[in-house]
């Protein structure tokens, strides 16, 4: 107010007084970028401010993304604090309004170690908004049935109709609120819907590793970073970075293509899981606003018509818990009575063996159980207290930690070959001459059909697929049993039991199906074993089911055989016995599609020996010609044109 030379006082004011208007103006129009344009659309990015270019991050933990979102939010709160309230130009309603964040669920169904909902709670915290929980079902965009990505088979979309009607329960009764928002149609949109609800710019979500989902992941993020909203996918359903694995077998003493090759480099270069943290004490979880795009979850269409027509899925429905507190139930009591006698016990599928199993597999597949956590606490020296003496619960059982790593190895391979579920990885042995393709072969449609309805006239493969069918379900045993039954005994292309699989099996996950048929195939990274023969269809190695108790379950028409061989070669039993047994082979019991077992496997090993030989020698001519003629002085220095190192 002193004056500057030549002015009154009075007008020095004025200019002071314009210069920090104009200031002001400068700075709303930054803090104008952190809230979306008024009206957003596709079309209008001119409107979408940004203080730096917009970016593709994905965080590699949520506390990453945390800090992102700290040091965004504490450098809005420094510039707000120099605003002179009385002359600062008024935000729009919009833009001052709380700010909250939308939590994506796909297949991360749970509260607990859940580093997505973590991130949204703790953003909408900081910004003073509320949480929208969303589910989106866009058939179009989860999955090509005709491609190499196939949609949820019949048992999953089941299990996933129930397991979200679990999560908004729990959701509820936790948090208050709304639960879970579902919506169907096209993801970018009803994103996009949900943050305009909240007034969100960011969503969180588990990230995905289909190849379908991989490519409609990207797609959505663009397509919501042109309505200035930023997707950022978060760790959550494996334990390591797939990216970053590289199997590098020049040090390695095993088998490329075997698992132990791939757990040393998961734990070289995929990077630490890190510790598992608890569900949010409190969040606050957005009401449901009534508005476009939201559906009911019965709305979605998530339940098959079949099953509305026969309820089909009322075994799966009797067998299973289909919830988080299940997961975390059946966890629990693995850990109780389950780990310590899996490493003998694993290969049992009766019904008396409870160790044989985890059951775990499906509440992996659809997130309800962190592997993060079944990890720490395997690696923890307070696992098994004083019943276990204090040891590590991955020193129970090798063979059970091992399988942590091989659903990761699972993944790496689908990584690596996207078409795994469709195309032979080890490509010459789709021209094997003993296959057997239904599409043109009826008799072949045929065997298949009986194989998947339990027909075959062989009990232990029949309850594996009658289980299958009834519980969506089956043990591990079983399973290669059944596969090894249609690919080596029946000589049918591996790719129709991936198939079939997918469809039944609640767990049914498109990387751990596809690399198991494939190695039953084998044509997959680890071939089983061409003439091991311990998985022989016949009842000659009962060691899974020595009474036959699962038989009797499942294949209830031989139930009243003695328990023991028979129940598994009922071929074998006389007259008497089946006449007191109400069995009638051909009758109430079918006859056995193979007729000699040993003829139908030696078919199988000579067309394997077959492309097998012919592949070598295919090797063999073009390393030849690579090599050229020796040099003269017998000292060739060139490599051998492989330097064991593989990168996705």
């Amino acid at each position: 107010r002193a004056g500057v030379a030549g002015r009154e006082p009075g007008d020095a004011f004025e200019t002071s007084r314009r210069g920090l208007t104009m200031a002001c103006a400068r700075l709303h129009a930054a803090l104008m970028a952190r809230a979306p344009p008024p009206a957003p659309s596709l079309g209008n990015r001119a409107r979408t401010w940004s203080i730096r270019p917009p970016s593709r991050r994905r965080f590699a933990s949520s506390d990453a993304a945390a800090a992102d979102a700290d040091a965004d939010d504490a450098a809005a709160a420094d510039a707000r604090t120099i605003v002179p309230e009385a002359d600062a130009p008024r935000s729009s309603p919009e833009a001052s309004a709380p700010r909250g964040a939308v939590v994506w669920f796909r297949q991360d169904l749970r509260l607990d170690d859940n580093q997505a909902f973590r991130a949204a709670v703790r953003a909408a915290n900081r910004r003073g908004g509320e949480v929208l929980c969303l589910f989106v079902w866009s058939p179009d965009e989860e999955g090509d049935d005709e491609g190499a990505s196939w949609a949820p088979g019949e048992a999953s979309r089941v299990w996933l109709h129930h397991s979200l009607a679990s999560l908004d329960r729990d959701m509820r009764r936790r948090y208050g609120g709304g639960g879970v928002r579902f919506a169907r149609g096209p993801h970018a949109e009803s994103v996009a819907a949900a943050a305009q609800t909240v007034n969100a710019t960011t969503v969180f979500a588990s990230t995905r590793y289909e190849p379908a989902h991989v490519e409609g992941d990207e797609r959505t993020r663009r397509a919501l970073a042109e309505r200035g909203i930023e997707l950022i996918t978060l760790p959550g359903h494996l334990l390591f970075d797939r990216e970053k694995i590289r199997v590098d077998m020049e040090r390695e003493r095993y088998f490329f293509g075997t698992l132990m090759p791939f757990v040393h480099a998961a734990e070289k270069f995929g990077g630490k899981p890190g510790t598992p943290s608890p569900a949010p004490p409190t969040a606050p979880i957005a009401r449901g606003s009534g508005g476009a795009g939201e559906s009911t979850l019965a709305s979605l269409g998530l339940i098959p018509p079949s099953d509305a027509r026969v309820d089909w899925s009322a075994g799966l429905r009797a067998e299973w818990d289909m919830s988080e507190s299940g997961a975390t139930e059946a966890w629990a009591q693995f850990k109780r009575m389950g780990l310590a006698g899996y490493e003998d016990g694993h290969g049992r599928c009766d019904l008396t063996a409870k160790s044989s199993t985890s059951v775990l597999s499906p509440y992996l597949r659809f997130g309800q159980l962190s592997p993060r956590r079944v990890y720490a606490e395997l690696r923890d020296v307070r696992f098994g207290g004083t019943d276990f003496g204090g040891v590590e619960g991955r020193r129970l059982s090798r063979t059970f930690w091992h399988r942590l790593y091989r659903r990761e190895f699972a993944y790496w391979q689908l990584g690596v070959f996207p078409r795994l579920a469709v195309e032979s990885w080890r490509s010459h042995y789709e021209q094997r001459r003993d296959w057997r393709w239904p599409e043109r072969d009826p008799a072949a449609a045929e065997d298949l059909r009986r194989w998947q309805k339990g027909q075959t006239g062989f009990p232990v493969v029949d309850a594996g697929m009658r289980r299958l069918v009834r519980t969506g379900w089956m043990h591990q045993t079983e399973r290669m049993l059944a596969a090894t039954f249609l690919v080596d005994y029946l000589n049918v292309h591996w790719s129709h039991g991936a198939r079939w699989f997918h469809d039944y099996l609640v767990d049914a996950d498109l990387a751990i199906n596809s690399m198991m048929w494939q190695n039953a195939g084998k044509s997959g990274l680890d071939q089983w074993d061409v003439f091991a023969g311990g998985l022989a269809p016949d009842g000659s190695s009962r060691t899974h089911d020595p009474t036959g108790e699962t038989i009797a379950r499942y294949v209830p028409e031989l139930a009243g055989l003695p328990p023991g061989h028979l129940r598994h070669r009922p071929w074998e039993a006389s007259a008497k016995t089946l006449r007191a047994a109400g069995v009638t082979i051909g009758d109430t019991y079918p006859a056995r599609i193979v007729a000699d077992v040993d003829a139908a496997r030696a078919r199988m090993s000579a067309g394997v020996l077959e492309v097998r030989a012919r592949e070598v020698a295919k090797a063999a001519a073009a390393a030849a010609e690579e090599a050229g003629p020796p040099s003269e002085d017998g000292d060739d220095e060139r490599g051998g044109g492989n330097d064991g190192l593989l990168r996705p």
